[in-house]
């Protein structure tokens, strides 16, 4: 080929401007960057002479800011070295990390360039007494050219830094809101911080924790926590067993581990802060829904700030796994453990129902007692026990004399009493069986009543890996459905009478198209509950199996140390001459988006699953239309023959919802490719959100292992922080995997006309500590 060779051209300044918006998803970035160098300058400052009175002064205005601070300041060589070369930080040794500074990746000055266009950066050394004054304008940078003017002037004996950003016009900043956000991570700042003359810093860590109303306190020193963490604890306890805990002086693993803990129980969101400089919302995993604030010199952040390392996380969550057993284990003494859902979900997954010695139940005649108490009453003699809830058996046997103990009928309480009396008391139960009468056979089956029978074993052993029996026959106690264990296979029997049982065989016959995906909803919604237990995945073995199988090489999507170092070392190439320009900055923009989600339009539910909104409703008006929504684990919605381009899945609000939802949102390719199996598993589902973060935990139902899936959107999502346990609602296609929003928050993730809506990624499988997961109670979780 013939021809004039031309240059390749780039706008520095717009590439510039993209990468800074593209790592720090705030537009508020810059401030928190800029407060976050000046509180590092202190406290280098501080570790080398403390006695200077330190301060950092913000002034905020819709097209200017200025941030100063009289720390250590940096040199002329300082501003050329470091701050002007991205990749390279003057903190990133022993004596600044000792200092306890927050950042060290040395990519914070971009962060001003996402929307000012001019930086003027004076600073005078602390060391050397050297004042230098910078400038820069967003249009002039240049990838090959000098651009940044730089002066050296007298020195004023005044060391520290000034940072004066001016905004671009079309960015300018809300000032009130301004102040806000940065209020929000300098809260805990040890060190004076005003803004337009205002302080917000140097709060009390204990304010930023509702406390509970206070039945019962507890303070001890060095307590032991749990096998690897010590520490002063004060625990203040409420009469409905919701708890407030404050950690100091920690050691970990038998090391000191600087900083503090605040938690409450219910309170969901837990605030990261170094320092006491604010980092990011934790995703960690807690029977009591323990949130709250951790501030830690441990915790590091990744490169947009917008989130912990991983192992930071990890350490939260083995931090968090300790608080809970200890807290267990004081509840157990306290008759408020009664009142704890939380506390009976822990007794069960741990197998500790030597703890349960507090909870009550109920007797008839008598008011409910305690299980302690049935202990020491049932070994002279042995107590009736009836686990069924017929009150014509109840009134057949119970009287003053021989006082009848009645199982609670729903869980986890249900397991407590059972396992509790099985290894402690003297009890003779009642038998309560239900009964299949006129048992038929498969020569006396209809051509429907067959063809269920076969589809249903066919379903089970597909989806479920069960062996299974399916017959018909009347069954006692007003059953739809007995699932019985019969050697290597479950016997399945099924009331033809049932509603639930009719409706299929009526579709058999009337609907054959329809049929199919009915027995497959039939059953998720309606075997699966009754079946769970014998479930193979369900025990340990069979979940580290499955576990086993997922865990293929895949990336974490998150900004932490590894993946930042990338960025430096791809423009590292190109100054050296190894990659062109043009590779390096396709480089750079892929490390900065590849986790990144763009959902532009909402498609209508019924256009992609058109059958399922209308099987759950007949399902659950035909089972029992006034049972409430089941937050159990419980397997996803599958629908493997079909495939979607849709990204987000609505309801009308005129339709009904789907188990409470009208909006589900597809998780990434990447996410669906490497994970994507767990969701054929059976699991929990809790969603937490607050500020720009919603948090969703997936534990799979052995409790062994879950996944974690992380949305940070660029607004703040449009609801007070809050969230919990939902019931399971994952929707699994051939080419899509949907999760559900929650109503509360669906106007965060539903876009307008002519909108986009933009989510940063992570997601990561999670282990439970221990070999035991959350429940349905748990919040988040990283492992």
């Amino acid at each position: 080929m013939s021809g004039e060779l031309i240059p390749f051209q780039i706008e520095t300044q717009r590439v510039i401007q993209l990468l800074a918006k593209q790592i720090y998803q705030s537009p508020l970035a810059l401030l928190r960057e800029n407060t976050q160098n000046a509180f590092d300058a202190v406290r280098q400052r501080l570790h080398i002479d403390g006695q200077f009175n330190p301060s950092i002064d913000i002034l905020l205005s819709p097209d200017k800011i200025v941030i100063a601070d009289n720390g250590i300041g940096m040199t002329p060589d300082d501003l050329s070295r470091h701050y002007w070369t991205a990749g390279s930080s003057s903190k990133n040794n022993a004596a600044a990390r000792a200092a306890g500074v927050v950042g060290t990746f040395g990519i914070g000055a971009m962060a001003n360039f996402g929307i000012a266009d001019r930086l003027v950066v004076e600073t005078e050394s602390a060391t050397t007494g050297e004042r230098t004054i910078c400038r820069a304008d967003r249009a002039k940078l240049d990838l090959k050219q000098n651009c940044i003017e730089r002066e050296v002037v007298q020195s004023l004996q005044k060391p520290g830094t000034t940072i004066t950003a001016h905004v671009a016009p079309g960015e300018k900043i809300d000032v009130v809101k301004a102040r806000d956000y940065i209020a929000e991570f300098v809260s805990l700042v040890d060190v004076p911080v005003t803004v337009n003359g205002e302080i917000v810093s140097k709060r009390p860590i204990e304010d930023l924790v509702p406390h509970v109303p206070e039945t019962w306190r507890s303070n001890e020193q060095a307590h032991v926590i749990g096998p690897r963490m010590t520490a002063d604890v004060t625990v203040i306890l409420s009469n409905n067993a919701d708890l407030w805990l404050s950690f100091a002086n920690i050691i970990w693993d038998s090391k000191p581990l600087t900083g503090r803990l605040v938690l409450r129980s219910g309170h969901s969101n837990l605030r990261t802060f170094r320092s006491g400089f604010g980092l990011a919302t934790a995703s960690v995993s807690s029977f009591y829904q323990f949130g709250g604030i951790a501030d830690l010199l441990a915790l590091e952040p990744t490169a947009g700030r917008e989130a912990i390392t991983v192992d930071g996380l990890q350490l939260l969550q083995s931090m968090m796994t300790d608080i809970d057993r200890f807290v267990s284990e004081l509840l157990a003494k306290r008759d408020e453990s009664d009142s704890s859902t939380p506390f009976m979900n822990w007794v069960v997954a741990h197998n500790r129902y030597d703890l349960c010695g507090k909870l009550r139940m109920t007797i008839s005649p008598g008011d409910r007692i305690s299980l302690e108490e049935v202990e020491r009453r049932s070994h002279p003699r042995p107590m009736m026990l009836y686990e069924g809830a017929d009150q014509g058996v109840v009134k057949a046997h119970a009287s003053e004399d021989t006082p009848l103990l009645i199982l609670a009928r729903t869980n986890p309480r249900r397991r407590c009493e059972q396992n509790f009396l099985k290894n402690n008391a003297n009890v003779s139960a009642i038998s309560d069986k239900p009964i299949v009468k006129d048992r038929r056979s498969y020569g006396q089956l209809s051509t429907a009543e067959s063809a269920l029978a076969y589809r249903v074993e066919s379903i089970l052993e597909t989806d479920y890996f069960v062996k299974s029996i399916v017959d018909f026959g009347s069954i006692s106690h007003g059953l739809p459905v007995l699932a019985q264990k019969e050697g290597d296979r479950i016997r399945i029997t099924l009331n033809p009478d049932g509603q639930t049982v009719q409706l299929l065989l009526g579709l058999f016959s009337t609907e054959f198209g329809a049929f199919g995906s009915m027995a497959k909803d039939f059953v998720r919604n309606v075997l699966f509950p009754r079946i769970a237990d014998y479930v193979p995945s369900s025990t340990k073995q069979g979940a580290e199996a499955f576990l086993r199988a997922i865990r293929k090489a895949r990336e974490v999507f998150e900004y932490a140390d590894d993946d930042l170092g990338s960025l430096p070392g791809i423009w590292e190439e190109y100054d050296e001459g190894r990659i062109p320009l043009e590779e390096a900055v396709a480089r750079s923009r892929t490390a900065v988006r590849s986790s990144v989600q763009v959902v532009e339009v909402a498609t209508r539910a019924k256009d992609v699953v058109p059958d399922v909104i209308e099987n759950e409703q007949a399902l659950h008006e035909a089972a029992d239309p006034a049972a409430g929504l089941n937050l159990d684990p419980s397997p996803g919605i599958t629908r493997l023959e079909l495939t979607s381009a849709a990204k987000l899945l609505v309801i009308d609000d005129k339709e009904p919802a789907l188990r409470g939802y009208r909006c589900f949102l597809a998780i990434t390719d990447k996410a669906r490719e490497e994970m994507g199996e767990f969701f054929l598993q059976p699991h929990s589902t809790s969603i937490v959100w607050g500020g720009q973060k919603t948090l969703f935990i997936f534990m799979h139902h052995s409790g062994q292992f879950g996944l974690y899936y992380d949305l940070q959107t660029r607004e703040v999502v449009d609801a007070a922080a809050g969230g919990g346990a939902f019931p399971t609602c994952s929707i699994v296609l051939k080419d899509r995997i949907f999760i559900p929003i929650p109503d509360e928050i669906r106007a965060s993730f539903v876009p307008r006309f002519g909108e986009r809506k933009r989510f940063e990624i992570r997601a990561d499988i999670l282990r439970a500590e221990g070999g035991n997961g959350s429940t349905t109670n748990g919040t988040s979780a990283v492992g």
